[in-house]
């Protein structure tokens, strides 16, 4: 009998979910949301990269760009806790829904928080490494951050 009462109370009842992106969530404040840099401290050591569990950064030295592949980055913070110039923080935001995987990535040339957004291709999806030859930018946007991340708590 329980059963019955709870499934007509659910069928009539509103949901309890969100319908995310159509309507704003609220975000817990210890959210740790997704990585951003401030590449003007950024001093180039690489620590980020090394010490990313899931491969998700990528550092050029050469052109001084940071790229990180939103859908590989677990939000660790890992990044965020072994760099030594703070470069790196958590802006406590979700990601956007896309339907393509993206790559973000964050170079002096910019503003301090903003990116590029390039679309990654079907080929490079499931190799760690881009292939020799191979041509990187399908499509190129960048993404202004209307304003710098808060700094978020941790325990």
């Amino acid at each position: 009998m329980s059963m019955l009462k709870s499934t007509l109370k659910n069928l009539f009842s509103r949901p309890v979910t969100v319908r995310y992106p159509y309507q704003k969530t609220d975000i817990p404040e210890n959210n740790r949301g997704r990585v951003v840099w401030e590449l003007k401290k950024c001093i180039w050591c690489r620590l980020c990269e090394k010490n990313c569990p899931t491969l998700a950064i990528v550092t050029d030295k050469e052109h001084r760009t940071q790229t990180i592949t939103r859908a590989r980055c677990i939000a660790c913070r890992t990044c965020v806790d072994v760099c030594p110039t703070n470069t790196i923080t958590m802006e406590p935001k979700y990601s956007d829904a896309v339907y393509l995987r993206e790559k973000h990535i964050y170079a002096l040339d910019l503003k301090p928080f903003e990116y590029r957004i390039i679309q990654i291709p079907a080929s490079e999806r499931l190799v760690l490494k881009k292939k020799p030859g191979e041509p990187e930018v399908l499509d190129e946007v960048v993404v202004p951050l209307t304003e710098p991340p808060r700094e978020t708590k941790t325990e």
